[in-house]
């Protein structure tokens, strides 16, 4: 039992030594392959920069078009006569106002929050590219060096690989990760969930006349009917 158990134990070593002999053997290889996965890892992380800064420009451009639809209903009202301002046509006004100011302020608040991670991800971004083109110069040395003594490699040579891919595995790492994929996952599920269940403190208010929407109401009209007759 004794003699197979040692067997065995030669058997897994020979395994472990073969491996160890591959993988030092095309280590120059295998680090090459590791910034080359980094490189595209990067490539996606890009892409994604790319939607988030075109979603920052979208937003924009509504932010924009709900200040000139604010614009040009109040312009609206200024120009009509004491006369021709009904209540009735006040309170439409009012209420389209006021959808568009909440649209707006929504609109102000996610810019607020996409600039922001726009700014965070440009940064991380510059860090790891710095990163891999340091090992890319890595690289090149690591291979001028085995060109020049592929018969007597120097004896650090392989944990002079490991330490390059343990650091460039962690910069994968980083990369691979989607970016703000808690915070979004968070932010979806509370934004699920109050629009199924509803916020109850919201929903007492409105029965009284006081929530944002009737108070934000209730100002645009006080607004509209404070404005001056025209000239």
């Amino acid at each position: 039992m004794n003699i197979m158990r040692k067997l065995n134990t030669l058997l897994r070593a020979g395994v472990r030594e073969s491996a160890e002999v591959i993988t030092d053997a095309n280590a120059v290889r295998i680090y090459r392959q590791e910034v080359v996965d980094a490189e595209a890892l990067l490539a996606r992380r890009r892409t994604a920069l790319a939607a988030m800064i075109a979603t920052r420009k979208d937003l924009e451009r509504e932010a924009a078009s709900a200040r000139e639809r604010i614009r040009a209903r109040e312009g609206h009202i200024a120009r009509l006569s004491p006369e021709e301002r009904t209540e009735e046509l006040l309170q439409l006004a009012a209420r389209d106002i006021a959808a568009t100011e909440a649209l707006l302020q929504e609109l102000q608040r996610r810019h607020l929050t996409i600039a922001d991670r726009i700014s965070t991800e440009e940064l991380t971004l510059r860090r790891l590219l710095a990163e891999i083109r340091e090992h890319r110069r890595e690289l090149k040395i690591l291979e001028a060096q085995l060109s020049n003594g592929r018969a007597a490699p120097r004896p650090d040579y392989g944990d002079t690989i490991a330490a390059h891919l343990a650091t460039l595995r962690e910069t994968r790492a980083h990369l691979s990760g989607s970016v703000d994929a808690k915070d979004q996952s968070e932010a979806s599920m509370a934004e699920a969930m109050e629009r199924v269940d509803g916020d109850p403190v919201e929903r007492e208010l409105a029965a009284r006349g006081h929530d944002d929407a009737s108070l934000r109401m209730a100002g645009v009209l006080a607004r509209l009917r404070g404005m001056p007759s025209p000239a």
